[in-house]
């Protein structure tokens, strides 16, 4: 099965494949484990995306699973209107949302698996494709618990053994694949990742009391583990403290792993206590468009990352982002991103203050316009050019 990793044009590929699944009775089998996180950050958030564009392009064709049940697609759909898994779950282990078991021994017609993370079962479909989002486990090993290094690297060897097509969510984690791994590279393709925000969203993002007028804040987004080199902000603040005269800081997100090693230095205590420093936690989407929309920048010091939601994201809303200079990152951030040594603070500061003087309607503007060639629907026809074999 050839890996296609040229442009396509989305309307044309969902096209033919309508047709050719039609012919041939081809059904695609969306594996919704991911989705049944109550909250949905990083990969959860590209399987609702993909989830969305299937749903959208070729709903007589793609049913959903979990385990060896074959889940409503009226569940499915709800809780991707709902952005959680909270019922979803909820209805898949009460039995609500069963409508019968995968066609493991066969069906008439061909069977598709997609996996959008790990696979937790193969061999029932005819054609299986997971995805895999980056190698932060085998590459940097100790910025994990070892029981998540083990089980990774062991289920990341075993997918890429039985899998039809592996999807990698950039062309670095494709590279890293290939270096690492010795993969074939006939059976891996590039997709990237997409953004997308409902409509009411931004209404809702300017109607927040006192967004207009908020004071300037840099907003630092994801979850609160050692890769995403969060320390690099507290040494940034501690080297440079002016930037607490004219900014606050916002860390948006849950806490993750390894707390010890990206907790707070006992100097910067009293900036929490002053509101200089917040820590919000984890952040409902559409309050994270809001906080995204009105800050200042985003700032995104990550170690290594295999696409950069939080990049795009920002780009997205118009808003610049600083981001290190590491893995996927200026994949995904083009020209339009401020770009620093994510081992240097003195680099990060020096970024920082090249975005300030940037800042501007016709940055805000590039922003928008990378951002808009990420979309979850393309990400689809990628995948989909190279299952069918498709010419673009």
């Amino acid at each position: 099965m050839p890996a296609q990793n040229k442009p396509m044009k989305p309307g044309g590929v969902f096209r033919r494949a309508a047709a050719q699944f039609a012919a041939t009775g081809t059904t695609i089998y969306f594996d919704l484990s991911p989705l049944r996180e109550t909250n949905w950050t990083g990969i959860p958030v590209v399987a609702a995306g993909i989830a969305r564009a299937m749903l959208e392009t070729l709903p007589r064709h793609v049913r959903f699973f979990s385990g060896y049940d074959v889940i409503d697609s009226g569940a499915a759909a709800d809780a991707l209107r709902r952005n959680t898994g909270l019922f979803l779950d909820r209805d898949i282990d009460q039995g609500y949302a069963h409508a019968g078991k995968l066609p493991v021994f066969g069906e008439a017609g061909r069977t598709i698996g997609f996996f959008p993370s790990v696979k937790p079962l193969r061999g029932a479909f005819d054609v299986e494709i997971s995805v895999v989002h980056d190698l932060s486990t085998l590459t940097l090993p100790l910025l994990h618990i070892r029981g998540n290094v083990v089980h990774h690297t062991e289920v990341l060897l075993a997918d890429l053994a039985s899998n039809d097509l592996t999807v990698t969510v950039s062309e670095a984690t494709r590279g890293d694949l290939l270096s690492y791994l010795g993969a074939d590279p006939a059976r891996i393709v590039a997709a990237p990742n997409g953004v997308t925000w409902p409509d009411w969203y931004e209404a809702a993002a300017s109607n927040l009391a006192g967004a207009a007028g908020a004071e300037p804040y840099f907003l630092i987004l994801g979850t609160r583990e050692p890769r995403k080199n969060i320390t690099k902000v507290f040494e940034l603040l501690e080297l440079f403290p002016a930037h607490l005269d004219t900014h606050r800081f916002v860390f948006a997100g849950k806490m993750g792993w390894l707390e010890e090693q990206h907790a707070l230095p006992r100097a910067l205590e009293p900036f929490v206590e002053n509101g200089r420093i917040q820590f919000p936690g984890f952040i409902d989407e559409p309050t994270k468009y809001a906080l995204l929309r009105h800050a200042q920048a985003t700032l995104y010091p990550s170690i290594y990352e295999g696409f950069g939601l939080p990049v795009i994201e920002s780009l997205s809303v118009g808003t610049p982002c600083v981001a290190s200079w590491s893995s996927a990152i200026p994949e995904v951030g083009g020209d339009v991103c401020e770009y620093f040594d994510p081992l240097d603070p003195a680099d990060f500061h020096r970024a920082i203050a090249a975005l300030l003087v940037r800042r501007g309607e016709s940055l805000e503007n590039a922003c928008r316009e990378r951002a808009a060639a990420f979309t979850w629907r393309a990400t689809l026809a990628v995948i989909l050019g190279c299952v069918l074999g498709l010419e673009t």
